[in-house]
């Protein structure tokens, strides 16, 4: 009869469940998190480093800013920081010759054009210049280079 009592107490114990394939709500999980993350990069190396971040508009603008800061400070001369401006002002605005008659898109009149080019002209191909650089060249500047910026350019 010992036996007997033995075999009813095993008959109350589970067998544990047959062997399954694997957990597909598991797997769905990993693979929602991997798609959601890939998107999240692809997001934020969009915004980050998109060309239109890129524009030469844009970096001669930040690159003029730091030009007026290092004259207003007399670390540079009215002559260096002419032929640095016209540099600026040549590539920001995407113009293969910085000239007089042909003025580009983001220049809104002919008349601060000239000007801004004769005084840079004067103060980089004269030995004696008597005329200082104007602190307006900076300003024209910066509103071109913005312009150019906002226009693609």
């Amino acid at each position: 009869m010992k036996e007997g009592v033995a075999l009813s107490q095993l008959a109350d114990i589970l067998p544990p469940p047959p062997p399954g394939g694997p957990d597909w709500m598991l797997l769905g999980v990993i693979a929602i998190l991997c798609l959601l993350a890939v998107a999240a990069l692809w997001w934020f190396m969009k915004k980050h480093y998109s060309p239109r971040n890129a524009s030469p508009a844009r970096e001669a603008r930040q690159r003029l800013v730091a030009l007026h800061k290092a004259w207003q400070a007399r670390r540079l001369s009215d002559r260096e920081a002419a032929y640095r401006l016209a540099t600026l002002l040549r590539l920001g605005l995407a113009v293969p010759q910085l000239n007089t008659h042909l003025r580009p898109n983001a220049v809104e009149d002919d008349a601060s054009w000239r000007e801004t080019l004769q005084q840079l002209h004067a103060l980089r191909y004269r030995e004696a210049a008597n005329a200082g650089l104007s602190p307006q060249c900076f300003e024209r500047a910066a509103r071109w280079l913005t312009a150019a910026q906002r226009g693609g350019n």
